[in-house]
């Protein structure tokens, strides 16, 4: 699927993966989320040498309207409602000021939780 927007010019066509791709790298940027989740499609690409810059990001496309499902990875130790709430917010505003899109809605998934090393250190590491 894509969006198309027509002016005096001609026509704009942008495809999912363009809106998902800017997707993906926003909710990766927010310093909480550990990563973004693969789906079995992503899994199975990525074992045939293929990178998918979109992966943990399905996007779903009507018109100028945008629906987007973002599967996350937590960090430890953070409020996940907190980290939801910013790539919602951050991913909504780049999408609408970066294609002119509506974005109508934002699901957070958050499929894990990550350690980072400095939560697995032990206190018998003396």
């Amino acid at each position: 699927m894509e969006t198309t927007e027509t002016n005096q010019l001609g026509s704009i066509h942008m495809s999912q993966r363009v809106i998902s791709i800017i997707a993906s790298q926003e909710a990766a940027s927010v310093l909480e989320v550990a990563a973004l989740d693969a789906t079995l499609a992503d899994t199975a690409a990525k074992k045939l040498g293929r990178v998918n810059p979109a992966q943990g990001v399905h996007t779903t496309i009507d018109g100028i309207d945008v629906e987007i499902t973002i599967r996350l990875i937590a960090t430890y130790g953070c409020r996940i409602p907190d980290i939801a709430l910013a790539v919602q917010k951050k991913v909504k505003d780049t999408l609408e000021i970066m294609t002119g899109c509506r974005v109508h809605a934002v699901h957070i998934v958050v499929q894990d939780i990550v350690f980072s090393e400095r939560n697995t250190k032990g206190s018998g590491d003396e």
